[in-house]
Formats: C-alpha cells, structure tokens, sequence
C-alpha cells in the first residue's frame, strides 16, 4: 500500500512533470546560448549601471563573463525561478488537491494511516523536486558542451545542492499549509506571496541598509548561489534549510493527522 500511494502519486502527475521537464530544459538551454552575447554586453556595460542595481545582476565583479558567474546568476537566480513556480505548485496539489477532489477521503477509508499518505505523498513531491534539479543539470552541460565553455563540476555540484535544498524548503512550505488548511489556495497564496517578495528583496538587498537587514528573513539569502563560484558551502545555511523543512514538515503532520478531512 504504501509503495502504490508513492507510485501512484507520480503517475497522477506524469503527464505534468514530463512538460514541466521539457518546459525547463528548453527554457535553460535557450537562455543559456546567450551566454556569449551577454558576456560581451556585461563586460562592456556594467559599469554604467548604478551600483545599487549591479547586485541584481551579481556583477559586482563582472561575474557574468564567466560561464559559472552565468549559471549562478541567470540560470539560476533569474531563469531558474521556474523550479521554485514549480515545486510550490506540486507541493500544494499532492493532498489538498486531493482533498479537493474528494479523492483523498476515498483513499482515507483504506487500511492506511494519514501518517502513511502524508509521507508517501511528501517523498514523491521530493522526487519531482529531484527530476527537477536533474533536468536543469543536464541543460546546463548541455550548454557548457554546446559553447565549449569551461564548467567546474565541484561549482555545479555546489549549486545544485543549495538549489534543491531552497526549492524543497518552499514545497514543503506549501504542501504543510496545504495539508494543514485542506485547501490549494492557502499553501499557494502564502507560500508564492512570501518566495515572491523574498527574491525581490534579496536581488535589491545592496540597495541599502534596511534592505539588507529584511533580506535576512528571505531563503534565497542563504542560497547564496553566487559565493559558491569562489567558496564552499556554508553548513550553516544548510543546517538553517534542513531544520526548516523538518519544521514545516513535522508541523504539516501534527495537524493534518488530527484535523477533520473536508467534502466538497
């Protein structure tokens, strides 16, 4: 039963995750051909926008003329919102959409515990999460080999470990307010409102002081995609990350397993 519930919760959703797949390597691969173009024009360039502005960009080095600078700024920190879109996406569908559906009270008069469906259902969120980060890879080698660009593994490999750690904290996030509330629209609203203003506040963080102290409260601060060019990953920013999703996580459970399961 509980390997049924997990496959089938990914099957539900093959459909979805296969566009989703071909929608990101696409998009990465694209943007990522402009990378030469780009370089030209920010190193030229730079230097004539505000420096307050520079931070969104992650020039202030002229980090951008590299390949890396590249991935860790554009490919990641700009292009790559869509993995975070959708990881809060399927994080508030695997139980409140079912819920919504009526198809979880079906599936709650089985012999399997709300425990059961609540982690069976999380691991497959985490395994999309995972096809997600994989296939944004894959369309980063593939452009690194296309340009003939030099790529560090151990830099890509850095990057992809903060990355799926920033997009598990939002759908787990989204998928504890969801399981918490019963409803698409909570886990949704809030969790897109809050990764939203967070990246914002995060790219304009040098702007100025006050800025920079609110940006302590976005997720994308301790992601940091751009140190990890240069240096290895703060274990701090990870402990931070894991103990937020072991908190939402846990917090989801508690009530969702005490809660009254809603018809619609």
């Amino acid at each position: 039963m509980l390997k049924n519930i997990y496959v089938k919760s990914l099957f539900e959703r093959r459909i979805g995750v296969l566009c989703w797949s071909i929608g990101i390597f696409l998009l990465i691969f694209g943007v990522g051909l402009m990378f030469p173009s780009m370089r030209d024009l920010f190193g030229k360039d730079m230097a004539q926008i505000p420096k307050e502005f520079q931070g969104w960009f992650g020039e202030t080095t002229n980090i951008m003329t590299t390949f890396s600078g590249y991935m860790a700024t554009e490919l990641v920190g700009n292009i790559g919102i869509m993995l975070v879109i959708m990881a809060i996406l399927y994080g508030i569908t695997f139980i409140a959409g079912d819920e919504e559906k009526n198809v979880l009270q079906s599936l709650l008069t089985l012999p399997v515990s709300r425990t059961q469906v609540y982690f069976q259902k999380y691991f497959a969120l985490t395994t999309i999460n995972i096809l997600a980060i994989i296939v944004w890879a894959i369309a980063v080698l593939a452009v690194a080999l296309t340009l003939n660009e030099p790529l560090k593994f151990s830099v890509l490999f850095k990057i992809i470990v903060m990355f799926f750690l920033t997009n598990m904290t939002l759908s787990t996030f989204a998928y504890s307010l969801s399981a918490i509330s019963g409803k698409r629209s909570v886990g949704g609203i809030v969790t897109g409102c809050y990764a939203f203003l967070a990246y914002f506040v995060n790219a304009l963080s040098a702007q100025s002081d006050i800025v920079a102290k609110i940006n302590y409260l976005s997720i994308f601060k301790y992601a940091d995609y751009i140190s990890l060019i240069n240096r290895a990953i703060d274990l701090n920013n990870v402990l931070l990350m894991l103990s937020l999703i072991l908190l939402f996580m846990i917090s989801g459970l508690l009530i969702f397993t005490r809660r009254d399961i809603q018809l619609n």
